[in-house]
């Protein structure tokens, strides 16, 4: 067969957010060998960047049509996330190899059923102990996500007319309530109500969730921040944060327990050289090793996370060390050429083994 391997992903969006990101990175590093394709199913918002790697289509969550798109297309491998409705739709169509990619726990969304899977990939150590449970443990395989490193480091960092004496304490993150953002900016309140911390400032990267009937939380988070005035700035939606995260001077994740894997944007902090405060919840600590690349904090301790702030704002030196810690972790465990060819490795593998289009006829 001359074309090249078709691979779709399946996923609820494809808009800003750490997984179709990641994806972004991932097809844009093996177009050269396999052809991409983006199917969300419950946003037609789709950033138009991902159009230069990937055919993109927004099709309703409906097993038989989606199994239709898969086998009108011809599509070798599909992986998905999430939602099993994916893997029966590509069992339906008869793809000839499936492959689930799981980022934690989330509520039990990575512990649904596994048959008619080719494998699962698990992009944290803690998830899979709970799916070798459920499949074969050969089956499982660990990839983490991949970050281009020196583009996070090369990046001219945005302050936003900030002074250099500032110290921007900054977060990336789809605006939804699990993330917890509210946490951050009472904490920011709290700080700059002592005069000693007059100097630090507070941006927020990221927009509103544009999956449908996800709950708009924008204006009620510029209306929490407005006692910070001119000291907080809420960038909206950027397809590429890397100058916004090489502007920060402490990077965080506020989450509740069970809205994260391992969250994208601290991947992108730790490769910008940046201190972490986040709390320890989901696979987190399998990245922030406590007073090493950052410090951890309880979910929802609004007096503990005030406290880490506090640590590392007095302490410019302890920024800068923990930030090269994190520099560090991430060209050794997180690289993006090393983390796509482990994908591309599994890609090769399982259409050897499993064959390309057509397995069976279409029904």
């Amino acid at each position: 067969m001359s074309r090249k391997p078709r691979i779709a992903f399946l996923l609820q969006m494809f808009g800003v957010g750490g997984m179709p990101q990641w994806l972004y990175r991932l097809a844009a590093s093996l177009r050269d060998e396999f052809d991409f394709y983006f199917i969300a199913t419950h946003s037609d918002y789709i950033l138009p960047e991902y159009r230069a790697v990937a055919h993109t289509a927004h099709l309703p969550p409906s097993k038989w049509r989606l199994a239709a798109w898969l086998a009108r297309h011809q599509i070798d491998l599909v992986q998905f996330a999430n939602l099993r409705l994916y893997a029966d739709a590509a069992r339906l169509a008869g793809v000839p190899a499936i492959v689930e990619r799981t980022d934690g726990l989330r509520n039990g969304a990575a512990l649904g059923p596994k048959h008619g899977l080719a494998a699962v990939v698990a992009s944290t150590q803690g998830t899979i102990p709970h799916i070798a449970r459920l499949i074969d443990r050969q089956k499982i395989h660990l990839i983490y996500n991949g970050i281009d490193h020196a583009h996070y480091q090369q990046a001219t960092p945005e302050r936003f007319g900030f002074a250099p004496e500032d110290v921007l304490i900054g977060r990336t993150s789809r605006l939804a309530g699990g993330k917890n953002i509210s946490l951050l900016i009472q904490a920011v309140l709290r700080l700059r109500a002592e005069p000693r911390h007059e100097h630090v400032r507070l941006v927020i990267c990221g927009g509103d969730n544009t999956e449908r009937g996800a709950p708009p939380m924008l204006a009620a988070l510029q209306a929490e921040a407005a006692p910070l005035g001119a000291s907080v700035v809420f960038t909206g939606e950027v397809a590429d944060p890397a100058a916004i995260t090489a502007g920060y001077d402490i990077a965080t994740c506020t989450s509740r327990p069970e809205n994260e894997g391992i969250p994208n944007s601290l991947l992108e902090g730790m490769a910008a050289g940046k201190p972490l405060v986040a709390t320890a919840v989901g696979d987190i600590p399998e990245i922030l090793t406590e007073g090493d690349n950052g410090l951890l904090v309880p979910s929802d301790d609004l007096p503990a996370l005030t406290e880490a702030l506090a640590r590392l704002i007095a302490d410019p030196a302890l920024r800068q060390q923990m930030g090269a810690a994190g520099q560090a972790r991430i060209a050794r465990d997180f690289d993006l050429a090393a983390q796509a060819e482990k994908y591309a490795a599994l890609y090769r593998q399982l259409l050897a083994e499993h064959g390309r289009w057509p397995r069976r006829a279409w029904r």
